[in-house]
């Protein structure tokens, strides 16, 4: 639209505006009185001392009182007139709002030249639909008080039980919740169950309890060889032939590191030690375990499990260091086990021999496949490699076409395409999740994508044909009878909450937020043991099943991680929750089986009950489940927020929420 088409469209409202209001004006209405505050907001309008929002407000007034005659114009059951948050006016309007705040113009003139510009939607109010779709959303969310709480008392749980036992606290002892047993082995739990709490309460203490854990590795667990030991607490031995491998605790003290940087040294340490010792370097493929002086054990890469922990583990170990090194193997070992592909299919196996590359098992579970989506999504976040931008559109499209069975997706399917299990895994949010994340880079590219993955997600958990006694099933038939009975925290649990705020977003449905709070309370109350949770239960039963019966450790983080339930944006609003590369991404990002994810785009303070988001982006409303106390945008002060509701500005800007306590 050209500058000159743009004045004459302007000059016709403006003319509107005069004609209806000189030469249609009633004498009622002309004698009755406006509240002076109204007035006084316009003059602030027209000087933009107030948004477009505020002055709506006084408009819905003079609407609702009768003051200006609207007929069929939305209002909530109770009479509000519904207004938008992001609603624009036109700012031409602005000049007339301040003659009629001077006196230059009447009220009937002003009041009438409104009331044609709502009549005409040139003021565009929300419709009753979205407002009711979208009111009272903070009761679906979860407090941050409870995911406090409920994360601490996994972590207070696993110190209490470690003292019950031994005179320190540092690594956590394995143990059998239903027998009252303890095993032989540690492992540095609080590590990675310290940084999470940090993050979702700012408190330095649970920091200094992640970082004894990691001088303590670096101390007295560090072989010759750069591979961590295992830790023996009731016989205190050292066994060099057994299985070890520094992969998962690389991850954990990587993300230490991300916060601290003192830690920068030890994740070096430990990843340079995965170079050398856990990869065959001719065919780039990973070992499951090694012996602490470095001997390959388990020579096999399972790339649902051990395998995304290595490959996540040194984009981890890069993000902290800077170091290509680490970033370099990860895409030689992405070649290489994408070459391992059925050409025809495009589809990878799940298990294979790391010496040779022969196929071990020759099946990939859904999860799988969206865990190894994830590991693609993070190397091309990095490095916005078209190789590897190409391996994500290959491999999305032939999970679409093989996976895909009309309703979910199939749980195990052979590389050369054939289906091996049919069944609803409980796992399925990985995928769900990841195909998301894929269709931001790409809308048009994997919009069927997309769809796949909000209609699996609606019919296996929305439609609850996984759900009974509020837990998810471990894996059911397509019909919903029971295939395996356990209610297990590291499956539907750990992550879908992700799809769940999502499609929230996407649709402004409140009940994706609803079932996630419903489930995260089941799953509480029926896991919750004296020293945390255990990890599964009889979902039909709701007793403990021999699968489930030990303590999960790492609980703290996996309750963490449902933080982003505590507040939700509007469809039109993002919150950018972690940055990678260049990417911004608007959720908790979250990889391999057992990780809880991470952010590093927000931080928070539970001490002073406030919630610092360095970017959130586009006008609209963003919902917290407490009410608001005070709002620095770019570190101003900002008065545009109701009890529980933040009204968001146009661009990007940093806000800080400060909560009532």
């Amino acid at each position: 639209m050209t500058r000159a088409y743009n004045m004459k469209l302007i000059l016709f409202f403006v003319f509107a505006f005069f004609l209806v209001g000189v030469l249609t004006i009633p004498t009622s209405l002309a004698q009755d009185a406006v509240p002076s505050w109204i007035k006084n907001n316009a003059k602030w309008w027209a000087e933009d001392k107030i948004d477009d929002f505020t002055f709506a407000q006084g408009i819905g007034f003079l609407i609702k009182n009768k003051i200006i005659q609207i007929s069929n114009l939305p209002t909530t059951p109770d009479g509000e007139i519904i207004i938008e948050k992001d609603i624009v006016i036109p700012s031409w309007i602005k000049n007339n709002a301040g003659w009629w705040a001077e006196n230059s113009i009447s009220d009937s003139d002003f009041l009438y030249g409104i009331k044609f510009l709502v009549e005409n939607n040139i003021i565009q109010f929300q419709s009753d639909v979205d407002y009711e779709k979208s009111k009272n959303i903070e009761k679906h969310l979860l407090d941050w008080d409870t995911i406090v709480n409920d994360s601490k008392y996994a972590y207070d749980g696993s110190i209490r039980l470690q003292s019950k036992f031994f005179d320190y606290v540092n690594y956590t002892v394995k143990y059998n919740a239903a027998d009252n047993y303890i095993y032989d082995d540690s492992e540095p739990t609080l590590l990675e169950s310290g940084v999470w709490l940090y993050q979702i309460t700012g408190d330095e203490k649970f920091l200094q309890k992640a970082r004894i854990v990691a001088n303590v590795i670096e101390k007295s667990y560090l072989y010759d060889s750069g591979i961590v030991m295992n830790v023996h607490p009731l016989t205190n031995t050292v066994k060099i032939s057994e299985t070890h491998t520094n992969q998962s605790i690389l991850s954990d003290v990587a993300q230490l590191a991300l916060v601290d940087s003192n830690y920068v040294q030890l994740t070096k340490t430990l990843a340079d030690a995965v170079i050398e010792h856990e990869i065959n370097h001719e065919t780039e493929l990973f070992y499951d375990s090694v012996t602490l002086e470095g001997e390959p054990l388990d020579r096999s890469m399972y790339m649902s499990y051990g395998g995304s922990v290595g490959l996540e583990s040194l984009l981890l170990a890069y993000e902290a260091t800077s170091d290509t090194t680490y970033l370099d193997q990860v895409k030689r070992t992405i070649l290489a086990y994408w070459e391992l592909r059925d050409k025809e299919t495009n589809l990878i196996p799940s298990w294979v021999y790391t010496d040779t590359g022969e196929i071990k098992e020759p099946f990939m579970q859904q999860y799988g496949a969206g865990i190894f989506l994830k590991v693609l999504l993070h190397y091309y976040y990095l490095t916005e490699d078209a190789d590897v931008y190409k391996i994500i559109e290959d491999y999305t499209d032939a999970v679409v076409n093989y996976f895909w069975d009309g309703k979910t997706w199939n749980y195990r399917v052979d590389y050369d395409g054939t289906v091996r299990s049919d069944i609803i895994e409980a796992n399925y949010g990985k995928l769900d999740d990841a195909l998301f994340l894929v269709y931001d880079l790409n809308p048009a590219r994997f919009q069927k994508a997309y769809d796949l993955a909000k209609s699996d997600y609606d019919f296996s958990f929305q439609d609850k044909i996984t759900m009974t006694n509020g837990l998810a099933i471990h894996a059911v038939k397509d019909d919903g009878s029971p295939a395996s009975r356990e209610s297990m925290m590291t499956y539907a649990f750990i992550i879908n909450q992700n799809p769940a705020v999502r499609l929230y977003q996407d649709t402004m449905e409140p009940e994706y937020i609803e079932s996630m709070k419903n489930f995260y309370e089941k799953v509480i109350s029926h896991h919750k043991r004296e020293y945390g949770y255990i990890w599964g239960i009889d979902a039909y039963t709701l007793e403990d099943t021999p699968l489930g019966v030990n303590l999960n450790q790492r609980a703290t983080g996996i309750i963490g991680n449902k933080i982003n339930l505590s507040f939700v944006p509007s469809d039109n609003v993002k919150i950018v929750w972690t940055k990678i590369g260049n990417f911004e991404i608007t959720e908790p990002f979250i990889v391999y089986f057992n990780d809880p994810g991470r952010f590093n785009a927000i931080s928070f303070d539970y001490n002073e009950k406030s919630i610092f988001f360095e970017t959130i982006e586009n006008k609209g409303t963003v919902t917290f489940s407490g009410a608001i106390k005070s709002v620095l945008v770019d570190g101003k002060n900002f008065s545009n927020f109701n009890e529980k509701t933040l009204n968001t500005l146009e661009g990007k800007h940093s806000y800080k929420v400060t909560l009532m306590d």
